[in-house]
């Protein structure tokens, strides 16, 4: 992910997609392995943007921190792992990235994709379903990992409590695919794996520490 949407232009060509044909940008969370170029779609195409109320200050960089952590921060590189340490050193997303729309739980958007309220990972983290095919785009309330559900690592999931609820919240949904925010989708074995992690939620299991 970079702020100039290089990668995310790319893809589009890969999948037959022009920058003129998309209508709209959900973002799940602040983090900038997540927004990077948004910021860029929305002043060069006028793609609107929605995310969470939660992760305005960050979104916006009112968050953002200054002296040695700032400048640090602005000097890593957009690359791999490394666009993660970014945000995180600035504490803010890299491009001051304007909503549209704050959206709400369980507000309708674009006529098909639903938002969920998922604060855990961060305070206005949303996850996105798509009603037409009960897909889930779920950021990084879950995760993926060798066609099993998971969870994020504990420690970059600082509100435990309301991630769990979060997790909760998605499982309930009972989606047909599952897209993390990492890795590939879920699309095979999805009813079991959401039954199994949500026992293991609903347990009160103590939260792994690698997710």
């Amino acid at each position: 992910m970079d702020s100039e949407a290089r990668d995310f232009l790319e893809g589009c060509r890969a999948v037959g997609v022009r920058p003129d044909q998309l209508k709209a940008i959900l973002l799940t969370h602040w983090h900038n392995d997540h927004c990077a170029g948004a910021a860029f779609l929305k002043q060069t195409f006028g793609v609107p943007v929605y995310y969470g109320a939660g992760d305005l200050p960050f979104l916006t960089r009112k968050t953002a921190a200054h002296g040695v952590r700032g400048w640090l921060g602005k000097h890593v590189p957009e690359e791999g792992v490394l666009v993660l340490l970014r945000g995180l050193l600035e504490e803010a997303a890299p491009e001051v990235i304007l909503a549209d729309h704050l959206v709400q739980d369980d507000e309708i958007i674009q006529a098909q994709f639903r938002a969920l309220a998922t604060p855990g990972h961060t305070d206005g983290h949303a996850a996105y379903i798509h009603e037409p095919t009960r897909t889930l785009f779920c950021g990084d309330a879950l995760a993926v990992v060798a066609n099993r559900l998971r969870l994020m690592a504990r420690p970059v999931t600082p509100d435990l409590a309301a991630a769990r609820a979060s997790a909760l919240r998605c499982l309930r949904e009972e989606p047909h695919i599952v897209c993390p925010g990492h890795r590939a989708p879920l699309t095979e074995g999805v009813v079991q794996e959401c039954r199994r992690l949500r026992a293991f939620l609903e347990a009160e299991n103590p939260w792994p520490w690698l997710g």
